[in-house]
């Protein structure tokens, strides 16, 4: 393995880690729907599990629309880590691109979503 894929899979793994680690903590930032952190009770307080009112949609949508979301983020971040790019991109650059698209993906799948359910609407 070169020397440049290996820092590109440091990257990648740093960056994944961040975000499974962080995930479920943007969600309760963007939707404020009750989660708490992986250490702490997880999902068991999101207004998923509330029989009416509203429901966020990253959980609404159950595991198949966690996984996409959280999947379409990762995407990003090994795109920014692995893309061959010629613009004399160090290894700090392509870190922090990797770390920048958990947020800025985030945000976007989190509004997108939000908007599409109708999420603050109610």
């Amino acid at each position: 393995m070169t020397r440049g894929l290996m820092a590109s899979l440091a990257i990648f793994l740093v960056a994944g880690a961040v975000t499974s680690v962080f995930f479920i903590q943007f969600c309760a930032s963007v939707f404020q729907c009750g989660c708490q952190p992986l250490w702490g009770d997880a999902d068991r307080y999101c207004n998923i599990h509330a029989a009416h009112g509203r429901h966020c949609p990253w959980c609404s949508f159950g595991y198949t629309g966690y996984a996409l979301v959280y999947g379409a983020m990762i995407l990003a971040q090994a795109v920014c880590a692995f893309l061959p790019l010629r613009w004399g991109w160090g290894w700090p650059l392509r870190l922090i691109s990797s770390l920048a698209a958990f947020p800025a993906v985030g945000t976007v799948l989190a509004v997108s979503l939000g908007l599409y359910t109708g999420y603050w609407n109610r």
